[in-house]
């Protein structure tokens, strides 16, 4: 912390970063872990570009779904945040790499067994609904329950991105950028 090391070693770090990357990657690799939106100057500044040339990537990632373009009523110009969609795409794509499809499709089955047995025992069909019924659950049930439908949907996601996998590979489906086999819906 004397003689300001620290700082020198942010800035040899941040040196290595930009000459090691593009622009595009950079972009990328902030918008990786921005959630909540952001103007293009903010995003600009951390991936160490310009605004334009910032800009011009993020309407391409935009375009392809990985990033959202949103306007805040209480802010000017255009700003954005990852995707949910795009982070959908990720955990499913781990889920295959960690993964074979056999025990993907035995655990969607386990998953969805569980859901049904919630279901059930609360006479509703999500947990957001046995809250709002205020269905005799406890708080654990209830997070036992949002566990298992979110891993439900997410298993069914990296299903669904298999299946689009393997179509476009063997030259049955399409290789078009968008939400294959309407994952997010």
């Amino acid at each position: 912390m004397t003689n300001g090391r620290p700082a020198d070693v942010n800035e040899r770090v941040t040196e290595e970063w930009k000459a090691d990357t593009t622009p595009g990657e950079r972009v990328r690799t902030v918008m990786k872990r921005t959630y909540d939106p952001q103007p293009v100057a903010t995003i600009a500044e951390r991936a160490l570009t310009t605004e334009t040339t910032a800009r011009k990537h993020l309407n391409v990632l935009a375009e392809d779904g990985f990033v959202a373009a949103v306007s805040p009523p209480e802010a000017r110009g255009t700003w954005y945040k990852r995707a949910p969609r795009s982070l959908v795409l990720e955990r499913a794509q781990q889920m295959l790499d960690s993964v074979d499809v056999e025990t993907l499709s035995a655990h969607v089955t386990e998953l969805r067994e569980t859901v049904r047995e919630f279901e059930e025992k609360t006479g509703v069909e999500s947990p957001r609904a046995a809250a709002i019924a205020d269905a005799e659950v406890d708080t654990a049930m209830i997070t036992e329950w949002q566990t298992a439908h979110r891993n439900l949907k997410l298993a069914r996601a990296a299903l669904a991105l298999a299946d689009a996998t393997e179509a476009v590979e063997d030259g049955t489906g399409s290789d078009e950028p968008g939400d294959p086999a309407g994952i997010t819906g």
